[in-house]
């Protein structure tokens, strides 16, 4: 079960950040052209400027009550004035652009006031859920990438493998001079077609994956 801290329900890694804020008359009206605007940019192929936080997995603005209250998500890695403080040292220019629409904004540096402002707007969750509560962004991003490299050898090299040991399994059926030297290694037959049966089992797996499947490892 997720431990709380603070008024923040940390699941082992993760923390959950939820902050609800007033706005200025005319704020909501000027978000939503921030908000507007950024998601223009990254359908372009502009990166998000959150990408540069990397303990960031996820981050949500809501306008709410008809524009006059803004509320801010987040699953983080670490700690809130760990994660607070790199946001607003990596770049306040947006923290600054977004809430400084909101009632009592006191700017993103110095820190401390910034700490603050967040958490007298806190709201702790009363259940909170983490599908990774023991994996890093690093480490899940580290996963994909992985998880990329070993797919494209796996297409490229495994079936050539397969093929050639189907190839050598049929020279050694019809070659017994072949069969010897073979097994003084112990290289049968039989041994080469369980071998290829067995990369075929694998790639069949990889490729028709199960929730079953990911949870045995």
């Amino acid at each position: 079960m997720p431990e709380i801290r603070k008024g923040i329900q940390l699941c082992n890694n993760v923390t959950e950040l939820t902050a609800i804020a007033p706005l200025n008359p005319g704020g909501a009206e000027r978000l939503r052209m921030i908000f507007d605007l950024r998601k223009r940019a990254e359908q372009a192929g502009d990166s998000s400027p959150i990408e540069q936080i990397e303990s960031i997995h996820y981050a949500r603005w809501v306008i709410l009550d008809g524009g006059t209250r803004l509320l801010f998500t987040s699953n983080f890695d670490g700690d809130l004035e760990g994660y607070l403080a790199e946001f607003a040292e990596r770049d306040e220019g947006p923290l600054n652009m977004i809430f400084g629409n909101c009632i009592g904004w006191p700017g993103a540096r110095p820190v401390g006031p910034f700490i603050q402002y967040v958490r007298d707007h806190m709201v702790p969750a009363e259940y909170y859920y983490s599908a990774y509560p023991r994996h890093t962004v690093k480490e899940v991003k580290r996963a994909l990438y992985w998880k990329g490299r070993t797919e494209h050898a796996i297409a490229r090299l495994l079936p050539e493998l397969a093929d050639t040991v189907e190839a050598i399994s049929e020279c050694c059926k019809q070659y017994s001079q072949l069969q010897q030297p073979l097994g003084a290694r112990m290289i049968t037959p039989k041994s080469l077609d369980d071998a290829r049966g067995k990369i075929h089992a694998f790639l069949t797996e990889l490729a028709l994956p199960t929730p079953e499947d990911f949870d045995k490892h």
